[in-house]
């Protein structure tokens, strides 16, 4: 008989009436009435051709053929339930699961930091990896397992089929300089921004970014002197020259108390950004990936 041609559901009927001999006690135990447990019992001694249980001075005596089932059935069972709660428990506390990250530098600044004290916390064994993010998302990595999560950039979600996410923070940009410049004495205007050169942080290689996307808006561009993969590097490649950099608010504040930086407001409308984390859909019900978007999302 193929398991597709019972109700697996009966099973557990007669793992709890092999137990128990006793139809009241069992029904009781699997939260159903003493009449819908006959009904059951019924149809898997229709199933099964053979009565499995002959009541006997009051109790419910199994079958030969009963006495086999159970037999195979009582491995069984546990199994299954193990299998079952693997996927819907998660025990941080004990785990030494290690969770696989592609991040660029500022996304791992970011989410990092906290994440990793909080994990330390609750979740002692986990161990964290994170790779350098060679494209803006690694659909592949993501579907075949090899990766766990991506943290994002963006300032417009990519949407893809079997991809969902997760925002755990948005800031704005500011612009900033070396504190000595001396073009910026009267504040950074907008004429002042396009006259003088920029750095421009550019993870993937595009010769172009958000401020230039603005500028082009309006008409404006800039002069790129200097591009790089990295924005932490980005704003200590400022002193001692007349160089911009526009970035994320959130690090320039930071950086500014290590180097002489000035921030000023970008003089052009730059829209705010989004940091994101990102997982395929296989993905979305383990057990252990839904603790960690949890803590993530406690962060925020």
């Amino acid at each position: 008989m193929n398991l597709h041609q019972i109700d697996l559901n009966l099973l557990v009927l007669f793992d709890a009436l092999y137990r128990h001999r006793s139809v009241s006690l069992a029904a009781k135990e699997v939260c159903l009435s003493q009449s819908a447990f006959s009904h059951g019992l019924s149809r898997l001694r229709n199933r099964l051709d053979d009565p499995l249980f002959i009541r006997i001075n009051n109790v419910m005596q199994p079958t030969s053929k009963a006495q086999l089932i159970a037999k195979k059935l009582s491995a069984a069972l546990p199994l299954l339930r193990s299998a079952l709660n693997d996927a819907m428990e998660f025990e941080a506390s004990s785990s030494e699961l290690e969770f696989i990250f592609v991040a660029t530098d500022y996304t791992e600044f970011s989410l990092l930091p906290r994440l990793i004290n909080k994990i330390q916390t609750l979740a002692p064994k986990i161990k964290i990896t994170v790779y350098p993010a060679q494209k803006k998302l690694p659909l592949q990595e993501l579907e075949s397992g090899e990766v766990d999560f991506a943290l994002g950039f963006s300032h417009q979600l990519e949407q893809y089929n079997f991809i969902e996410h997760q925002t755990w923070f948005s800031d704005s940009y500011c612009t900033i300089a070396w504190k000595e410049n001396s073009h910026l004495k009267q504040g950074l205007t907008l004429q002042k921004f396009t006259e003088l050169s920029h750095v421009l942080v550019s993870p993937w290689g595009e010769k172009k970014g958000v401020v230039d996307q603005v500028l082009s808006t309006m008409g404006l561009n800039r002069h790129i002197a200097l591009q790089l993969p990295n924005v932490l590097v980005a704003p200590h490649t400022l002193v001692n020259t007349d160089l911009l950099l526009t970035m994320p608010r959130l690090i320039a504040i930071k950086l500014a108390q290590q180097e002489s930086i000035s921030i000023f407001d970008a003089p052009i409308d730059v829209p705010d950004y989004k940091l994101n984390i990102y997982w395929h859909r296989l993905n979305s019900s383990k057990a252990s990936h839904i603790w960690l978007r949890n803590i993530i999302k406690e962060l925020t």
